[in-house]
């Protein structure tokens, strides 16, 4: 590794590189540890990073990482249009397309902070409410105003997956029912539960049943038991590669997609 010779260390600093000055904004926990925003002063150009894409990030991506901070992703988002909006007529960032114009500029970045802002805040609303990581996913509905702004779509995060992550980076992995305290493995749990079910073929019939009836989330949860009990079973592992596979066509979500089609 060639170590650096000049360090960001604070929101504000300039620095000109090969004739290009760059005013900097630091912007921590947010889409990485270490990010950061900044502005091209003489091209009045803007690189958001991956702070503001056109859809909805990832607060935990579904690969594994530690879980980010959608409260100062939000806040950093706000004071980068405090900052940056009057200097800026082009914001960009690592992925997708530019956005022209100061007030197109502010409107993208302010409802890009309201998303972050609003999933954060409901979370914890509902969290205090006591209600789990899975049940406020259930329930967690956007704003009119942010669910007609096609940018704030789950595309790549989801509401659904980033709700819990505002959970784990809270509460943790326990939801506070005993009974999820000390449960077994996959493997011996799934075959108790076949057991309970009457055995395989009763349990792969229980499946096609919710299968015809659309219900296609419960299939698969049935269906992976039963191939953990027996990952020779054949019959259910087509069948569960079905399911995930029409799981994935529905999913608007891409890294929801990808797994439901990598797992068929």
């Amino acid at each position: 590794l060639i170590p650096p010779t000049v360090d960001i260390t604070h929101t504000g600093q300039e620095e000109t590189i090969d004739g290009v000055r760059i005013v900097f904004q630091l912007t921590p926990g947010t889409e990485a540890p270490a990010e950061m925003n900044f502005l091209f002063p003489d091209r009045r150009a803007l690189c958001m990073a991956e702070n503001a894409t056109h859809n909805l990030h990832n607060l935990l991506t579904l690969r594994g990482a530690q879980v980010r901070d959608a409260r100062v992703w939000a806040r950093y988002l706000d004071e980068a249009i405090a900052l940056f909006a009057d200097h800026a007529d082009v914001a960009f960032a690592s992925h997708h397309w530019p956005t022209w114009g100061r007030n197109d500029i502010v409107a993208f970045l302010s409802q890009q902070r309201d998303l972050y802002a609003y999933l954060h805040d409901q979370t914890v609303r509902l969290m205090n409410h006591g209600l789990t990581g899975i049940e406020i996913a259930e329930t967690m509905r956007m704003p009119p105003d942010l669910e007609q702004a096609w940018h704030t779509h789950g595309y790549y995060g989801s509401v659904s997956h980033n709700v819990k992550a505002i959970y784990q980076r809270y509460l943790g992995w326990f939801d506070g029912n005993p009974a999820h305290l000390w449960e077994h493995p996959p493997v011996p749990q799934a075959r108790r539960y076949v057991e309970c079910l009457g055995g395989t073929a009763a349990a792969v019939a229980h499946a096609r049943r919710y299968v015809q009836e659309g219900d296609l989330r419960f299939a698969a949860t049935l269906l992976n038991h039963v191939v953990f009990a027996d990952e020779h079973d054949t019959e259910a592992r087509e069948l569960l590669a079905e399911v995930y596979t029409r799981l994935g066509h529905g999913a608007e979500n891409a890294t929801w997609r990808n797994f439901y089609l990598a797992g068929a």
